[in-house]
């Protein structure tokens, strides 16, 4: 039976929370030579960070994007850990060496991050330079970096996993129609290697509200049973088509690979 995350993180004896304590105590804590923080000398040079937009104070950027984390939170998840690593890490990077000094180890804090991202089973990922840490999926990664994927959407592929999507649903479904004009030229190829596959994975782009407005009583394109599901159970079968699209990729890549082994089965065969 397959896991969940949180058994996951119990059996490699995790504490997150713990894990946040630190980080948040690093970052907040005032070192004890002039009573400052690393989050005071982030604001006391917010004017040269270029992403603060409009934003004329630490707080006021906080406040404007909804930042807001505390020592002890009530709500805690994993989301919340990583949503706090991504802040943090994203101001330090950019910080200029010459804020901190030798009581702000800004080297070693971002190191720590990234033991802390990689030990639940996170990965770094990159858009406009900007890093935000979603789940590590092996097979997301591969076909993010497969020659089928153009490089301007390769991003999509991983980020659909990232914690801002869920509950998201019109953002996965662009990203589940980036991936269905991508499968639409290839759709002979796909049923030379699956039939089936490709008939289901079509169906679902043409009948779960992604490609057509299923869920409108007055539209044309209506599906009583779609238009029925909550919002959480529409966010599940795009969860699942998003796995459907992940194997149409690789079955694809695994094309002229089969080639090849079928050239190198038929020699050994026959013996040449």
């Amino acid at each position: 039976m397959r896991r969940n995350f949180a058994q996951v993180l119990r059996e490699g004896k995790i504490d997150i929370k713990n894990e946040y304590s630190k980080l948040y105590a690093a970052f907040y804590g005032k070192a004890s030579h002039d009573g400052k923080s690393m989050a005071d000398i982030i604001s006391a040079n917010f004017t040269e960070f270029y992403f603060r937009g409009t934003c004329l104070s630490l707080e006021e950027f906080d406040k404007t994007y909804g930042f807001h984390f505390t020592e002890q939170p009530q709500n805690f998840s994993i989301d919340y850990l990583v949503s706090f690593c991504e802040y943090v890490f994203n101001f330090i990077a950019r910080s200029d060496d010459r804020f901190f000094w030798a009581a702000f180890d800004k080297r070693s804090y971002i190191d720590h991050i990234h033991r802390v991202i990689e030990a639940i089973g996170y990965m770094q990922s990159s858009e406009d330079g900007f890093v935000i840490f979603v789940p590590k999926d092996n097979v997301a990664v591969s076909v993010a970096e497969s020659g089928i994927i153009p490089d301007r959407i390769s991003y999509k592929v991983i980020a659909y996993n990232h914690h801002s999507m869920k509950g998201d649903l019109e953002g996965k479904r662009q990203t589940l129609l980036m991936f269905a004009d991508l499968l639409e030229p290839k759709r002979d190829e796909l049923e030379a290697v699956d039939k089936k596959f490709a008939s289901d994975l079509f169906y679902v782009f043409n009948n779960f509200n992604i490609r057509h407005n299923n869920i409108d009583p007055a539209g044309p394109k209506y599906k009583k049973p779609v238009g029925d599901l909550t919002s959480e159970q529409l966010e599940s079968w795009y969860d699942e088509a998003y796995q459907m699209c992940l194997l149409a990729f690789m079955r694809l890549e695994h094309v002229p690979r089969k080639q090849a082994f079928d050239m190198l089965k038929d020699r050994i065969e026959n013996k040449e």
